[in-house]
């Protein structure tokens, strides 16, 4: 029987406000500094996931989307999600979500991204848990992941 955990086991949420040491002179955040919050919330999706035994390294980032700038001041909320699991990865969407508090707006996605998290023991890829999907969101989450994971897999086994 192999192990099985709930999507929602491993999910992570961070929230932050942006100060100058993440921005530019004209006060918009660098795009590295919103990539690095990412790495960090896919990261600990990840080892939650593979339930804090071993590391969990980057492997890929996929489709990194920026939609709307986020500015000092702003507060961001970046939120990982697990989507498919194969042996030794994990593919993690994270997403940040962007509110400017001076006009009382709803969070808006300011980036999005897929992670190809590793998890390594003596540093050798080590297998994880599967996943089980709950809700119908989860499930087609699942079912594109596998399809970027098969894809991903095909293109670099050549």
């Amino acid at each position: 029987m192999t192990l099985q955990k709930n999507v929602s086991f491993s999910n992570a949420i961070t929230t932050m406000i942006m100060h100058p040491m993440h921005a530019n002179a004209q006060g918009s955040v660098h795009g590295g500094e919103l990539m690095k919050i990412m790495d960090n919330v896919a990261g600990i999706v990840g080892f939650k996931h593979s339930g804090g035994k071993g590391n969990v390294v980057t492997a890929r980032v996929d489709e990194l989307v920026f939609i709307k700038p986020v500015k000092v001041g702003d507060i961001i909320t970046c939120v990982g999600q697990l989507t498919y699991v194969g042996n030794s990865s994990m593919q993690i969407m994270v997403k940040i979500y962007v509110r400017d508090l001076t006009n009382y707006s709803e969070p808006e996605i300011a980036l999005s991204s897929f992670f190809t998290m590793v998890h390594l023991k003596d540093g050798i890829p080590a297998s994880v848990p599967q996943i089980s999907p709950v809700t119908k969101e989860e499930e087609e989450l699942y079912i594109l992941g596998e399809r970027k994971y098969l894809e991903n897999k095909n293109k670099f086994s050549k």
